[in-house]
C-alpha cells in the first residue's frame, strides 16, 4: 500500500482543526467555576479550582488524537513547561498577546520529531481576575497556598493584558 504524502496527511488534519474550532466554543466553565470558588472561600479556594478544573477540562476535550493542554514562559506547574518549538512563539507572542483584540494565533506542520504532527497555541492574555494569584502583589496567606501546592512556582509579576501563557493543541497524523 502507498504512503499518502505527509502535505496530503497535514492538510486534512488542519481541515479537521478548523472544524474542531468552528464546533468547540471557548469553554467558559473554568471562568464561572473559578469566581464562585473565589465568591465562598476567597483566592485561596480558587487556586484549587485552576489546579483541578483547568487540568480536568483539557483532559476531558482531549478526543480523537487530540491533545490539549497550556504552557507558558513562568509556569506554575513544571509539567507544562513548553517545547522548543512552544518556547519560540510564547517569545514572540508575548511582544503582543492580542492583536485586533483577539488572542494571537500560531499554528504548524512539522516532521520535526520523525512522526508527521500538527502543533496549534492560542495566547492566554493576563485577566483582571487571574492577578489576585500571579500578579505582582500577593496577599500572604494566597503565598502560602501556592507554595504548598507549587513548590516551584514561576507564574507571578504579571500585569493585565500580559501574555499569561498559551493553549495548546496538538496532533500526531497518522502515516498509512
Amino acid at each position: 500500500r502507498r504512503r499518502q504524502p505527509v502535505c496530503t496527511l497535514m492538510r486534512a488534519v488542519v481541515r479537521e482543526f478548523r472544524h474542531l474550532q468552528m464546533k468547540v466554543p471557548p469553554h467558559p466553565y473554568l471562568r464561572q467555576a473559578l469566581q464562585a470558588a473565589i465568591k465562598e472561600g476567597g483566592l485561596t479556594n480558587g487556586i484549587g479550582v485552576c489546579k483541578t478544573v483547568a487540568p480536568e477540562i483539557a483532559r476531558n476535550n482531549s478526543s480523537g488524537g487530540w491533545v490539549i493542554s497550556r504552557t507558558s514562559l513562568k509556569v506554575r506547574n513544571p509539567e507544562n513547561t513548553p517545547t522548543d518549538w512552544q518556547e519560540i512563539q510564547l517569545l514572540a507572542m508575548d511582544r503582543q498577546p492580542v492583536k485586533n483584540g483577539k488572542p494571537v494565533e500560531v499554528w504548524q506542520v512539522s516532521e520535526a520529531s520523525g512522526q508527521p504532527a500538527f502543533q496549534y497555541m492560542s495566547a492566554i492574555p493576563t485577566q483582571k481576575l487571574c492577578l489576585g494569584c500571579h500578579g505582582k502583589s500577593i496577599a500572604p496567606e494566597v503565598k502560602a497556598k501556592l507554595a504548598e501546592l507549587y513548590p516551584e512556582d514561576k507564574a507571578t509579576g504579571f500585569s493585565e493584558g500580559d501574555l499569561r501563557g498559551a493553549f495548546v493543541v496538538t496532533r500526531d497524523v497518522p502515516v498509512n
